[in-house]
């Protein structure tokens, strides 16, 4: 169904309201001096049609309007009113909308106006009224990128020409140098230019979904398969830990999973060895005997050492002692008599007063005398004593042994309970983890009712891909028509335009989004021919061609395009620039453009209407003003001034 606007409505913040009125069917321009608002109006279209993001430049526009509003007229029976709100203080999208439609809608009042509705919602309604159906608008997804649903949104690249891009030689379409958009326009095209019929498109979506089943089925395959095959390692990891400790025979070997369950069953029949836990009591009574008996020995090694210490100095003294006897019965010092005190012993003469030391050397002798005779009755004794005390150390020490010897009985006795009672502990906790495995292990040993559902799921994807296949000739033998008849157009276009080139056809590249010529040798790309007449000329024929399809084959794409300024391009005077005029026709006569070339584009644009009305609207925003009478009944207001403008001169 057809989408054409009747009517831009801005709402003041003053209150007041400014209407701009557009025929349906018919070519509009509206020119005028530079800076009155005109290639706005792109701008606010597109964020009536559902646009979140607000482009309307910074200035007189945003600080005077509060709300935007659109009047769209469906195909000449219904009438849809869609209003937004200027996004709050510094920000850039608004996604919230006043939407209506009726049979007959009167524009609402500033205070009527009121949120009822977003974005999406709009976009989804829309969409259904010109005919894009949700279930057959699905683009297939990819590895790369998801399933894409084409809206309303989509036809935006072929409504709007703004003043950047209408004579550009790089860019085709609206937004086409934006991230991801190309391949967006490759995508959608195709549905909007009709190559498959509904039945292929519905196809293509019982395709999605029984691939979206072949991929369930696969996966719940091999998740199944990938179970067997984890657990199966799993349940021979916990064979190979059962034997070593002694639970299977090292030799056993098992290779299915019933084998490995049956073996592991098996384990659970195992009980522990019961052991006491409790310390023999023999150890710390052997220990405490044993530190009593250290105890004595080292006394009894304490008194040996004093004795024998003792035993050698009285040896030491009777040696020295007997050797200076001997040395003095040797020299004959003493007569073998001792004489009397009066007498010398020397010579024993008399003497009238004998030395004191003589008497007590006398003594002294005596004593040692007596000394050496005590001293060598007492030796054998000690030694005696001596010997008695290392015997009873021996016994002591033999003691001690044979208690470490009971001791590291005991000792070892307790280490192999400990041992026991480890590996006890070892194997319970194998045996804990064999039988949490086997509580939760579920083998899919059989695994029919899965292969069964990928068996179907492949059947039924193998035989859409067949179905597609029959169709796949029908579709590129439409697509080649598409393209054929959308060249034609171009091509008689081109020669009406009197583009370089064109005696040779004209094509649209959805490939590469351009225009391309097919001349002798190889073809040549809008890119690659020089002039903004070629370039606007190439968008003009390729855009109009497009709509002229799209009307043909009732394709649901809005019957309406946008042009900013389309006859740029012919004024290059420097005495009397584009941009200076202002949208008077003797301001427009004065300048040294080709106006013969902007008459055979306006011509064209005039044509081309006339042919489609009332199915396509065309508005057309300029500087120019030709006098030719088409033009000035296109003629939506008189030329915007500085006092006439988008925003009346009392808003401001």
């Amino acid at each position: 169904m057809s989408i054409q606007i009747l009517s831009i409505f801005l709402y003041g913040n003053n209150g007041k309201v400014r209407s701009l009125d557009f025929r349906p069917g018919q070519v509009n321009i509206i020119t005028g001096r530079s800076r009155t608002g005109k290639s706005a109006i792109i701008d606010i279209v597109d964020y009536c049609l559902g646009n979140s993001k607000f482009r309307v430049p910074e200035g007189i526009i945003k600080d005077a309007v509060a709300w935007y509003g659109l009047l769209l007229d469906i195909q000449g029976s219904t009438q849809v009113f869609i209003a937004k709100p200027t996004p709050a203080l510094n920000a850039i999208s608004q996604s919230a909308a006043h939407y209506q439609i009726g049979s007959k809608i009167s524009p609402p009042s500033l205070d009527q106006l009121a949120i009822n509705s977003t974005d999406a919602e709009v976009i989804t309604s829309l969409s259904s009224l010109i005919g894009i159906k949700s279930e057959n608008n699905v683009i297939e997804e990819t590895k790369l990128k998801p399933p894409l649903e084409v809206d309303l949104r989509h036809t935006s690249y072929y409504l709007y020409q703004d003043q950047s891009l209408i004579a550009n030689k790089d860019s085709l379409f609206h937004r086409q140098i934006e991230e991801y958009i190309p391949q967006t326009i490759k995508d959608t095209l195709p549905f909007f230019l009709g190559f498959a019929e509904e039945e292929y498109i519905r196809i293509e979506q019982e395709l999605r979904i029984a691939r979206r089943s072949l991929k369930s089925a696969q996966r719940d395959l091999d998740e199944a398969n990938s179970i067997i095959s984890d657990r199966l390692k799993r349940g021979k990891s916990l064979v190979e830990e059962a034997q070593q400790v002694g639970l299977i025979p090292s030799e056993s070997t098992f290779q299915t999973s019933g084998e490995i369950i049956s073996a592991l069953h098996s384990i659970l029949k195992w009980e522990p060895i019961d052991m006491s836990q409790t310390e023999d009591e023999r150890a710390p009574a052997l220990r405490d005997e044993i530190q009593d008996l250290k105890v004595s020995s080292r006394q009894i090694k304490s008194q040996i050492d004093i004795t024998k210490s003792y035993l050698r100095d009285s040896d030491g003294y009777f040696s020295e002692a007997g050797e200076q006897v001997i040395r003095l019965k040797s020299v004959n010092i003493f007569p073998a008599e001792t004489p009397a005190d009066d007498r010398c012993p020397l010579c024993n003469s008399a003497v009238s007063s004998p030395p004191p030391a003589v008497s007590e050397i006398r003594k002294g002798l005596k004593k040692l005398n007596d000394e050496l005779v005590t001293v060598k009755s007492e030796s054998p004794r000690l030694q005696e004593h001596i010997d008695s005390l290392k015997s009873k150390r021996a016994e002591i020490q033999q003691q001690i042994t044979d208690k470490e010897f009971a001791l590291e009985a005991v000792v070892a006795e307790q280490n192999e309970a400990d041992k026991l009672r480890n590996n006890n502990a070892r194997i319970a906790r194998v045996v804990g983890r064999i039988s949490l495995y086997l509580d939760s292990v579920d083998f899919i040993d059989n695994n029919d009712s899965l292969q069964t559902a990928l068996d179907i799921a492949k059947y039924e994807v193998d035989n859409l891909l067949n179905r597609l296949a029959d169709r796949d000739i029908d579709v590129e033998e439409q697509q080649a028509s598409v393209l054929n008849r959308i060249s034609t157009k171009m091509s008689q276009w081109a020669k009406q335009l009197q583009l370089e080139h064109s005696e040779w056809p004209f094509r649209m590249d959805i490939r590469h989004l351009t225009v391309a010529i097919d001349r002798p040798g190889r073809p040549i790309t809008m890119q690659h021919i020089g002039g903004g007449e070629n370039w606007l000329g190439c968008h003009l024929i390729a855009l109009l061609a497009l709509h002229s399809l799209f009307i043909a084959d009732n394709r649901p794409v809005p019957r309406f395009i946008i042009l900013d300024q389309p006859s740029q391009v012919y004024f290059v005077s420097p005495t009397h620039p584009y941009i200076s005029l202002d949208g008077t026709t003797e301001e427009t006569l004065q300048s040294n453009a080709d106006l013969v070339a902007v008459g055979r584009m306006f011509d064209l644009i005039f044509d081309f209407c006339k042919a489609a009305a009332p199915n396509h609207q065309v508005i057309i925003l300029e500087h120019a003003n030709l006098p030719n009478d088409a033009y000035q009944k296109a003629l939506v207001e008189q030329p915007w001034t500085a006092e006439h403008a988008l925003i009346p001169l009392d808003w401001v």
